[in-house]
């Protein structure tokens, strides 16, 4: 599996793009669709998986669908946070930007995950927000605002839960320390490396 990443959007945010034999998935695609339409030439978009709900990694959702008909996978426990309008309008007031969700979402749940040629597995972190979510795919996690090179991610957030954090952080510890780590924002790592060096693991 090929994987691309590209840091896109105001608060530059890791968008992925996951490719088999011209078959792709984006996770987490974060700027303007437009932006992004070059980068499926000649390729099949097979689904967007996000992460979690917040504004910054949602924000090609709609114009991606609306263009290549794809599904869009969610956990359900974030549903309201990437659709509602009230809670849309709190992120605009603070951070002065926002996006929402208004096309039809699949509900993510725990366990195995297999879209086309691509199988992973989704690993439920509650915590960032009450939805977010890893994505196994053999040796590479997908970690969004879980878990980020040497640090985590906020829990003051709405929706967010240290109590939860700490345990999804537990759970987190109890995998495999080869993994491959590529985190929602800033550099790539590995789990041996977070488990030396970041003090929340």
């Amino acid at each position: 599996m090929k994987i691309e990443r590209y840091v896109l959007g105001p608060i530059g945010t890791n968008t992925y793009l996951l490719e088999e034999e011209e078959k792709v998935l984006f996770i987490d695609p974060a700027s303007k669709a437009e932006k992004l339409f070059p980068l499926l030439e000649g390729k099949e978009l097979l689904g967007i998986l996000l992460t979690h709900g917040h504004f910054d990694h949602i924000k090609a959702v709609d114009g991606l669908v609306k263009q290549y008909h794809c599904p869009v996978f969610l956990h359900p426990l974030d549903k309201e946070l990437a659709t509602s309008d009230e809670i849309y309008q709190q992120d605009v007031r603070r951070f002065g930007f926002g996006a929402k969700i208004t096309v039809p979402l699949t509900d993510l749940q725990e366990g195995e995950l297999q879209v086309g040629p691509f199988k992973c597995e989704v690993i439920h972190t509650p915590g960032h927000t009450p939805g977010s979510v890893l994505f196994r795919f053999e040796n590479d996690l997908f970690t969004g605002d879980t878990l980020f090179h040497g640090s985590i991610g906020r829990t003051d957030l709405y929706g967010g839960d240290w109590r939860q954090m700490k345990d999804s952080l537990r759970r987190i510890a109890e995998l495999p320390a080869e993994l491959n780590i590529y985190p929602g924002h800033e550099g790539l790592s590995t789990l041996a490396r977070e488990f030396q060096y970041n003090p929340y693991l």
